[in-house]
């Protein structure tokens, strides 16, 4: 069994990571867990991480505390939704996507284990080449 609290003041306690300042993805504050073929934790940080995608499944996100601007890059163009505490996103298998937290984001995430790829430049961009 495995159990972890994330009530509303043991979340907000989260140190969130400055993503300015690392060079490497921080470490989830529940640690990391597995669930069928997802890794699953807890992501607190200010800033904008890398682009995602993820071939092998869905990724989902539940917003716990702070906001996000959630970009997903769909076959008719970027779609952008404003995330904040309470929302559940589900980011199709496939889809680059990336989030933007300039006040910070704690949330709740289920990645697929296997086949993941992360770039710091715009998939778009990336595409035109």
């Amino acid at each position: 069994m495995i159990v972890r609290d994330l009530n509303p003041e043991l979340v907000g306690a989260f140190t969130q990571a400055d993503l300015a300042t690392l060079d490497h993805e921080p470490e989830s504050p529940i640690g990391q867990f597995a669930f069928h073929d997802c890794i699953c934790g807890v992501a607190a940080f200010s800033g904008k991480p890398p682009w995602e995608h993820h071939a092998a499944g869905d990724e989902l996100l539940f917003v716990l505390a702070g906001e996000s601007e959630l970009t997903v890059l769909e076959d008719s163009g970027p779609v952008t939704r404003a995330l904040a505490p309470g929302r559940l996103v589900i980011v199709p298998q496939g889809r680059w996507h990336s989030n933007n937290a300039p006040d910070g984001v704690t949330f709740l995430y289920l990645t697929p284990r296997e086949g993941n790829e992360h770039s710091w430049d715009d998939p778009r961009t990336d595409r035109a080449r």
